[in-house]
């Protein structure tokens, strides 16, 4: 997709560019928000958009001074729209001089202007880039949806092993390294004018959670994470030894986030915070924490701390659900419906006539949500499908405080699950296998083995290697080394570079043996190649 920066220290503004326009309609997706000069050049580094809207006058530094500085280190790309309050020529001037696709003013800008200005570049962006890939050739996943999806599985214990989430994070880019960290989990609460559920609940909602997140990210760098439509869990970093000085210092900023999103949404923003952990791959014990005081913020229409002390108070009767959730898992990655169905029904079987079960019920009804939405293809429509009928959705569960209406969303969840996955299964499975192929692609510069690739996707080696070979019509090894050697040989009519500098961009460990490849699969080695097509 198409990677679009906004840059303005006015929160509303960025709010009112990211609803302006559908953004999917040009296949653009907002990679970032920046509040200043610096960040936004920053930001610019580390994300490197295609295209930036960026206001002029911004603290530590101006959209010009910014634009000036890219547009030395980097060239054509990214494209800049200016954005300003004011008419000054001197400033138009300016935005032409660093060849700027448009000179647009706040006071006149309708989705109209912004569409036209877009247009424009989108066309100039054509002609300055060749896009690797064609972005209608596969159904791409956005890489905030991708990072939501890495922080779901993480709350919820969905990853493997450590190595797993190592792979994860880094893939993903995702900064872990504070020296402790806490969560904090919040619900969206009204306003009663918007209707239970529809296209201005889903608006109202992602922008609620955008600006908690911008106002939370000026103060310190924090993960937030949408849960659902009303729920978002924020990992934020803290000093383990400390616990008095960032738990205030917490309250200050978690009440500052909600009057800001009550002035301009009125929303009531409630949640709970859980303890410190000094381990990211521990961040659970602290959203299950947090969990476990919300019923007391959800009470006193606020924020409440949990800490290891009041452990003993909440601990739930027992009940153990890992055995169950690793099949149902394995079930969902492997699109297996009889075993989905099995596994369900001992799950509803386990709490039928246990009251006392309540709080574990709602917790594993949730954790296979999540895993529903997080490890299927599209699994968040495909679970609002189901519920259709429901006023709130899938979103029902948080209202069920009966072990019965656990039951039946349990119930109704199996039912229609098993029934839409057993018509989809083979689409599924060709999407996850042209997913595999795309990340495969992205990352040509690596060595991509077969395990390193599972972890990344979630599946079993042996899994994924009978999965691609059964779709692909190719074994993953084989994939692999074709779409090398077809990158190469691109390359290598382009003029990119000597043989050993072509092999080093596509992860081989030496010239030698990426020419004793190239030679096996064309017949010809990699310099009479490029002799042949000079």
């Amino acid at each position: 997709m198409i990677k679009l920066l906004i840059a303005d220290d006015e929160a509303l503004v960025c709010i009112g560019l990211q609803s302006m326009l559908k953004w999917e309609k040009f296949n653009i997706e907002i990679v970032g928000i920046a509040h200043n000069g610096a960040q936004e050049e920053d930001m610019i580094e580390k994300l490197k958009p295609d295209i930036v809207i960026t206001d002029i006058k911004m603290p530590l530094k101006t959209g010009l001074e910014v634009a000036d500085s890219v547009r030395r280190k980097q060239g054509n790309l990214p494209l800049f729209i200016i954005l300003t309050s004011y008419e000054e020529f001197e400033y138009a001037h300016t935005a032409i001089k660093l060849q700027a696709v448009d000179y647009l003013v706040k006071l006149d800008l309708t989705p109209q202007i912004l569409e036209q200005s877009m247009i424009k570049a989108l066309a100039l962006l054509g002609q300055f880039k060749q896009m690797e890939t064609d972005a209608g050739s596969f159904e791409r996943t956005t890489l905030q949806e991708q990072r939501d999806k890495f922080f779901v599985r993480l709350l919820h214990d969905l990853f493997d092993n450590r190595n797993q989430f190592a792979l994860q994070k880094e893939d993903l880019g995702i900064d872990l390294s504070e020296p402790a960290y806490v969560v904090c989990t919040c619900r969206i609460l009204g306003p009663d004018t918007v209707p239970p559920r529809g296209d201005k609940l889903v608006a109202l909602c992602s922008s609620t959670v955008q600006l908690a997140k911008d106002t939370l990210s000026a103060s310190r760098p924090c993960h937030v994470t949408s849960l659902d439509l009303r729920n978002f869990a924020i990992a934020m970093p803290v000093c383990a030894t400390a616990e008095q000085l960032w738990r205030s210092d917490l309250e200050r900023l978690l009440a500052e986030m909600a009057a800001v999103l009550r002035s301009y949404f009125n929303v009531v923003i409630i949640g709970a915070v859980g303890y410190a952990v000094e381990d990211p791959f521990r961040l659970r014990d602290s959203y299950n924490a947090a969990r476990k005081a919300l019923p007391a913020a959800l009470s006193t229409q606020g924020f409440e701390f949990f800490t290891q002390e009041e452990h003993a108070v909440h601990t739930h009767a027992l009940f153990d659900f890992a055995e169950l959730r690793a099949e149902i898992r394995r079930a969902f990655e492997e699109i297996d419906t009889a075993t989905l169905h099995s596994m369900m029904t001992k799950l509803i079987d386990t709490f039928k006539g246990r009251p006392d079960l309540l709080v574990p019920a709602t917790d594993a009804a949730c954790n296979v949500l999540y895993m529903a939405t997080s490890l299927l293809a599209d699994g968040e429509n495909m679970v609002e499908h189901i519920f259709e009928k429901e006023p709130e959705g899938y979103r029902a569960l948080y209202r069920k405080h009966t072990m019965e209406g656990i039951i039946e969303w349990l119930t109704e969840f199996r039912d229609g699950c098993c029934e839409l996955l057993a018509s989809r299964k083979q689409t599924y499975k060709e999407q996850l296998v042209r997913n595999v192929q795309e990340y495969i692609k992205r990352n040509l510069n690596h060595k991509l083995s077969l395990h390193q690739v599972a972890d990344v996707f979630n599946f079993s080696p042996n899994y994924l290697s009978h999965l691609f070979s059964r779709i692909a019509k190719v074994n993953y090894v084989e994939y692999i080394t074709e779409t090398k050697i077809a990158a190469a040989k691109e390359m290598m009519q382009r003029g990119e570079g000597r043989v050993y500098e072509i092999s080093q961009k596509l992860g081989y460990e030496s010239s030698f043996y990426f020419s004793k490849v190239f030679k096996k699969v064309e017949g010809i080695s990699p310099r009479e190649y490029m002799q042949r097509n000079g």
